[in-house]
């Protein structure tokens, strides 16, 4: 393939990536000696893909505008067919970059969906509707600005989709509801998807995210979504009232198009950051900078408002807004004494157990349940008893550049923790916490109705009172991961994430690990008062695994297209969990390839060398 030229123009260089309908290279335009990204439709396609190839090429190079990824050329050439060539974006894709900044600040969301409205703007006024909205058809140049992408399957207002008849095209959670129910598709619907991108942005799911395809279909259609202030507290009203508006089930409650949504994204930028012109040019100069600061802002924001609700006696508001505050800074001190100072329960002392001692327990609310992008993961309300394992998502090689294809993440289910069935449990198993931690009662000693005591007998045969445990006398741990973790409690595991959800635990202070072998382990100390609710959002960090690369001396070698240095590499090269191409150019313009398989924490080394 290398030096492979095509239509007498383009010289191929590497392959960037491989979909279903195309295989995007990166090539040198010999004629204006600059690289771009071709994308090569895959031979022996049917005519409809190569219209709606064509038709590409023709939406895209009508629609002129600084966030739309522009298309360069159309053409065929006589051995690889159809070819559609467009500007290379060096960078990364929107959900790359949301893992790296997280947890995303309202203000870079906001940011970020004013840029991709814009984009949508341009469409819109030319009739076009893109119909796949989604974070990887997101691309975020160094520097910036944001680059809408893939309008393969995008529509004319004025034309009969170029689909299958009763099929629908797309990504299912983007998906706005009409779509899924009658197929039909407006501006509307893509201010819809905008809004399960601005959603995910700040609390690292989807809206409906968690069901298995036909439920997450059915939920779209007949359930609301939750509210951001809900999943996500500390959010500003104005943004999270804009996403509900955009998530609208009915789409004439929905701002009309790009055009409607990218002014009140501005409205509501203005009074944050000022011109989003011009904050948006310094965000992507300097994006981790910015997000700091702007993280900065939100927990000193969060500390000064929990501080006068505390003092206005409004306790449980308080909390919200403190909580939010430790999502952006866990373990702030201020914060934690601020939560410590809250006032017990009048009467939770005189139901603690007689064993423990005496004084005030810390009613500390635990950082990260309402941690935005930071989480990534499933809440409890989205996941039931019997769902699928979830699956290890890699996070994204920061690195990589690519304006092209994404693959799907390896699926590594948890070890099953199906519940024992009460008809095959044996004594031993009977007397250990059920998978939701829960201890059981004894069914030789049933509780008293209202009195909440058993008796037993006395030296002398009297019955004497026994005080047996109610549910105010522990605490109740909420537990949600991003992936899959299984949850120890002072060195004694309970079961696995997403099926473990809720867990009971006795007054006091207590050691939390989160063990997935894939990832980073987590491990906290937690105080908690009986009677509390407390709750934990973790996102482990899944491991990223070393590869040494072995190349020809002098060769320069590529991973995912992006060159990391010249044979021999000094140091192995650190990748995420997932599917990579490796490859070389050697000194005489030979292209080696080998694609890799890499999982996380272990150590490879590929040998990259011509085929015999």
């Amino acid at each position: 393939m290398t030096g492979e030229l095509l239509a007498g123009r383009y010289q191929l260089e590497q392959e960037l990536g491989r979909g279903g309908m195309a295989t995007v290279f990166l090539a040198l335009d010999l004629r204006l000696s600059r690289r771009v990204a071709v994308k090569v439709l895959h031979p022996g396609m049917e005519a409809r893909f190569t219209e709606r190839f064509r038709q590409e090429a023709e939406v895209v190079a009508s629609l002129q505008h600084p966030n739309v990824l522009a298309v360069h050329d159309f053409g065929e050439d006589a051995v690889r067919g159809p070819f559609l060539v467009c500007e290379w974006v060096q960078g990364e894709n929107l959900r790359e970059l949301a893992r790296r900044l997280a947890p995303m600040p309202p203000e870079a969301v906001a940011l970020l969906g004013w840029e991709l409205a814009r984009a949508l703007e341009a469409a819109h006024a030319r009739g076009v509707v893109h119909r796949d909205v989604k974070p990887e058809n997101v691309l975020v140049a160094r520097g910036g600005p944001l680059k809408l992408a893939d309008f393969g399957i995008a529509a004319l207002a004025d034309r009969t989709r170029l689909t299958s008849t009763g099929a629908v095209i797309g990504s299912l959670a983007y998906m706005a509801p009409e779509r899924i129910d009658t197929g039909a598709w407006s501006p509307a619907s893509d201010v819809y998807a905008v809004g399960v991108v601005l959603f995910e942005l700040c609390t690292g799911t989807t809206p409906h995210a968690g069901e298995g395809s036909a439920r997450l279909a059915v939920s779209v259609m007949t359930r609301d979504a939750p509210s951001l202030l809900d999943v996500a507290p500390g959010t500003p009203a104005s943004l999270g009232a804009l996403v509900a508006r955009c998530l609208a089930r009915d789409a004439r409650d929905r701002p009309a198009d790009g055009a409607a949504l990218a002014r009140e994204l501005d409205a509501v930028l203005r009074s944050w950051v000022g011109a989003p012109p011009e904050a948006s040019r310094a965000f992507f100069l300097a994006p981790e900078a910015s997000g700091a600061r702007w993280r900065e802002d939100g927990f000193q924001r969060l500390l000064g408002e929990g501080r006068a609700l505390l003092t206005a006696g409004q306790g449980a508001q308080a909390a919200r807004c403190l909580n939010a505050a430790l999502a952006l800074q866990p373990g702030a001190p201020e914060v934690l004494a601020l939560l410590r100072s809250r006032p017990m329960k009048k009467g939770l002392l005189r139901r603690a157990w007689s064993g423990r001692r005496k004084g005030p327990v810390a009613g500390v609310i635990l950082a990260g349940v309402l941690g935005g992008l930071v989480t990534w993961g499933w809440s409890s309300r989205e996941r039931d008893a019997d769902s699928d394992p979830p699956t290890v998502v890699p996070v994204a090689h920061s690195s990589a550049s690519s304006s092209t294809a994404l693959a799907d993440a390896p699926v590594v289910p948890p070890p099953d923790a199906r519940p024992v069935t009460k008809a095959a449990e044996t004594p031993a198993r009977a007397a250990r916490p059920d998978t939701r931690g829960n201890l059981p009662r004894r069914s030789s000693a049933p509780l008293a109705p209202s009195s909440q005591t058993a008796s037993q007998r006395g030296p002398t045969g009297s019955e004497l009172p026994v005080r047996v445990p109610d549910a105010q006398d522990f605490a109740t741990l909420t537990v949600v991961t991003r992936p899959w973790a299984e949850v120890f409690v002072d060195g004694q595991s309970r079961g696995y994430t997403p099926r473990l959800r809720e867990l009971r635990l006795p007054p006091g202070t207590h050691r939390l690990r989160f063990d997935n072998p894939l990832c980073e382990p987590v491990e906290e100390l937690i105080e908690v008062a009986a009677g509390a609710t407390v709750s934990r959002e973790v996102s482990l960090r899944v491991r990223d695994a070393e590869v040494t690369i072995v190349a020809p001396a002098a060769s320069r070698v590529f991973v995912d297209g992006l060159e990391v240095g010249v044979a021999p590499l000094p140091n192995p090269v650190k990748l995420t969990h997932g599917g990579h191409l490796l490859s070389a150019r050697d000194p005489g313009g030979n292209v080696l390839r080998q694609a890799l398989n890499a999982v996380a924490g272990t150590r490879t080394t590929v040998v990259l060398e011509a085929s015999p």
